[in-house]
């Protein structure tokens, strides 16, 4: 059995839409880190340099996002 054609959860399900619905965002956020906080262009030579880059990003992203939020 082919597991690619036959995925879990089935296509077109409410969980399959929901899914799809969270992959969307987080692409659009990854996008968004990349472009203007300059992810496409890391040149750490090692792996922990940029996983630090990454997570100051992340932490200033979000850090934003909830003072901006108006909840």
């Amino acid at each position: 059995m082919d597991i690619r054609k036959y995925p879990l959860p089935a296509r077109g399900t409410n969980k399959w839409k929901g899914i799809i619905a969270q992959r969307t965002a987080v692409e659009r956020v990854n996008v968004y880190l990349k472009r203007y906080f300059q992810l496409y262009s890391t040149t750490h030579r090692t792996g922990q340099k940029a996983k630090l880059h990454l997570q100051l990003v992340t932490l200033v992203y979000n850090t934003t996002k909830l003072i901006v939020d108006p909840h």
